[in-house]
């Protein structure tokens, strides 16, 4: 039998490519949309032509993405202007198909539907693939002016662009999926091995008398896992300082003793775990030694952005007020290391033991606390 020009007995590796890329934008086949209907209506208006079309020559058939004047939404190749318009550089127009060799013997123009006028502008990809057209088309001969084929072809642009519009937002969605997924597998996998390091150490410390030391150690462990928590949100890149305080404040139970206030401002994640650290550390002594040790004490915690200087610096008070009389330390324990390490581990640590209670402050600058 007889091959015509689209009866391939093996695809090209060009057309592969062509159809590979038309493939990637899921467009075959799918219901008619406001959007594109909206162009084909306009094309139609502007050249003043019965039918107007939203072309997508996929392999075998011609897919009409949106038509105005066919009713139908899918037809052959076999009778196609639009396949012999993507083999053009980037428009075709044919004033009479009566008289042009490649459609004088075309079914669609000797036949019932007697098409006489055809113009095209391609739809191209920014790899360079023609995957169909923006055309019109018409019963009778005919041309287009100059403005109808530049108002054509910036309606073709158009299409394009809500093509790569509708794919570059199902592959965000997508990467967007893929991450919640890897985010869901790297808590589980981080929280197992917090778990374990937990069991491992309670089984070790079993046998220490100082059960306080143990329970301290559970806690910072608990203070790590919220820490990586809000780093998993926010795909292991920054975490609101809101919402690092919030977690850390929760795990003592403060009973809305603890006021918070300052400006929005997001941690990087080495300031995310330190933070989280140093608010579990002053929270705890608060209530084993602190104004949350009884009834009537208050903690004010606050930070603000100093931008007065060379740098930005972050600046955050723990002041604590209404409980015990408080004296320094005359012992450094792990905890009070950890305090002094600061809010990114780069110490800016100034601790005063008030009668009225602990007033701490700590400094670094936006650099440090971003992770820049």
């Amino acid at each position: 039998m007889p091959e015509t020009d689209f009866d391939f007995v093996e695809i090209s590796t060009d057309e592969r490519a062509r159809l590979d890329a038309l493939a990637s934008f899921e467009m075959l086949d799918t219901p008619r949309e406001q959007d594109f209907d909206e162009i084909a209506d306009l094309a139609s208006r502007i050249c003043e032509t019965p039918i107007a079309v939203v072309n997508l020559v996929g392999e075998g058939r011609q897919f009409f993405k949106a038509e105005v004047g066919l009713g139908v939404r899918e037809t052959p190749l076999a009778s196609s202007f639009c396949a012999r318009a993507i083999l053009e550089q980037e428009f075709m127009l044919i004033p009479d198909a009566t008289k042009d060799p490649r459609f004088d013997c075309n079914p669609l123009v000797t036949g019932e539907a007697g098409l006489r006028f055809y113009a095209g502008a391609l739809l191209k990809t920014v790899d360079g693939h023609p995957i169909g057209t923006l055309c019109v088309l018409d019963y009778k001969p005919r041309g287009l002016s100059e403005n109808q084929q530049v108002t054509l072809k910036v309606l073709a642009r158009q299409v394009m662009r809500q093509l790569e519009l509708r794919k570059a937002l199902r592959e965000r969605d997508a990467a967007q999926s893929q991450q919640a997924v890897l985010n869901a597998e790297i808590a589980h996998r981080m929280k197992n091995t917090l778990a374990m390091v937990n069991a491992i150490a309670t089984q070790t410390l079993k046998s220490v008398s100082e059960r306080d030391a143990v329970e301290a150690f559970n806690r910072r462990i608990a203070a790590m896992a919220a820490a990586h928590d809000q780093l998993l949100q926010q795909d292991w890149e920054s975490a609101s300082l809101f919402k690092v305080v919030s977690p850390m404040l929760a795990l003592h139970g403060d009973g809305g003793r603890i006021t918070t206030n300052g400006p929005h401002i997001e941690l990087g994640p080495k300031a995310t775990v330190s933070i989280s650290l140093l608010l579990h550390e002053l929270a705890t002594n608060a209530a084993k030694y602190g104004a949350l040790s009884n009834p009537a004490g208050k903690v004010d915690l606050s930070w603000m952005v100093d931008a007065r200087g060379d740098e930005p610096l972050l600046r955050l008070t723990w002041q604590e007020s209404g409980g015990p009389p408080v004296i320094e330390p005359t012992q450094r324990s792990f905890g009070s290391r950890l305090v002094q390490m600061g809010l990114v581990g780069k110490g800016g640590v100034s601790m005063r033991w008030l009668p009225g209670g602990l007033v701490a402050r700590f400094q670094a600058t936006m650099a440090d606390i971003r992770g820049l």
